[in-house]
């Protein structure tokens, strides 16, 4: 609020499918668009990290900026701390928008851009020490998302940004030069945007095929997508997956953003009994013979590890352990 960006306190809206965002380009198609869909992240908000970034950007990265405006710019430069493209690309898959704000850019007296940077932090810079460094391709196209909205608001050629890698520990930097390339820009990032939007379009859950081997030991949708240790795979963006716990914040969110269509799952409804007070809670399922329970009934620790025994099969002497509908279809019961 004290920022006078008082939107990001309402319920999260679902990003168009042809809308992209600098910051997602060429990451995984799909955890791309379980994000885009506001599929609930099974994990914390990393609020530590953003912390960290934002003291990065201000602290280092903005006097480092600073002076490189002021030594070599003539007449001299200032450094806006943001600056905000929004314009239309024509692809195959019909005209897209991109939208996004910038780290520091080095502006003229008017206010016009001249060299965008793209900060990342990294646990370290080690991998940056051969010979020739060159930026990982999706900071390369993050930033030539930037240069190319940048360039057509002057009438001079903006071709040219810094992306400024810092070691999150010694707080070392790397500023690394890119000049725009409209071989990469058509061949692989346009193309990225437009394959992501047909999968939108289309309504088809691209294929779990991360652009990166690191990319699935760090996303907020590994269960969800078949990668976790979780007996799912291929599932859907919206609802919560059956015997997963979530963060409250993360419930809440999903919640929210789904405008009072989405139901708790048993599982977090133990885990957060006030939610549960104010949402629909779905049934207990049993996939031996078919009985439904209120989660209330069915007395449970609420370890998604050890789910509760059916009921029904008990008295029938059979051991059967209850689930939950998964998110793909209502009668659908995950074993």
């Amino acid at each position: 609020m004290r920022e006078g960006q008082p939107w990001r306190h309402t319920p999260a809206s679902l990003t168009p499918p042809d809308r992209h965002a600098p910051h997602r380009l060429l990451q995984c198609h799909r955890k791309t668009a379980y994000a885009t869909q506001n599929a609930p992240k099974e994990d914390q908000q990393p609020t530590g990290i953003f912390w960290a970034g934002t003291r990065i950007e201000e602290d280092i990265v903005m006097p480092f900026v600073e002076d490189i405006a002021a030594e070599t710019a003539d007449p001299p430069a200032y450094v806006q701390n943001s600056m905000w493209v929004d314009y239309q690309l024509d692809t195959h898959a019909g005209e897209l928008q991109v939208r996004g704000a910038t780290d520091p850019v080095i502006c003229t007296r008017q206010g016009d851009p001249l060299l965008p940077t793209e900060v990342k932090a990294k646990q370290s810079l080690t991998s940056l020490d051969n010979e020739d460094p060159t930026p990982a391709d999706h900071h390369r196209a993050q930033l030539h998302a930037y240069l190319y909205g940048l360039d057509q608001t002057v009438s001079y050629p903006v071709r040219t940004g810094l992306v400024i890698y810092i070691d999150r520990e010694q707080h070392d930097f790397r500023a690394m030069t890119v000049e725009f390339d409209h071989e990469f820009w058509k061949e692989t990032v346009r193309e990225w945007m437009a394959t992501q939007s047909t999968y939108r379009l289309e309504g088809t859950l691209p294929p779990a095929e991360p652009e990166h081997g690191w990319e699935c030991d760090y996303c907020s949708y590994r269960q969800r997508c078949g990668k976790g240790d979780e007996p799912y795979t291929d599932q859907p963006p919206d609802g919560f997956l059956p015997l997963v716990s979530y963060p409250r914040e993360q419930v809440e969110r999903a919640l929210n953003a789904d405008s009072g269509t989405e139901k708790l799952t048993p599982t977090l409804a133990q885990q957060y009994p006030k939610l549960a007070s104010k949402y629909e809670v779905s049934d207990w399922q049993c996939p031996a013979c078919d009985s439904t329970f209120s989660w209330e009934t069915v007395q449970w620790d609420g370890n998604p590890t050890d789910p509760p025994v059916c009921p029904s099969c008990a008295d029938n002497d059979w051991l059967a352990t209850l689930r939950g509908l998964a998110p793909a279809a209502t009668d659908e019961v995950i074993d």
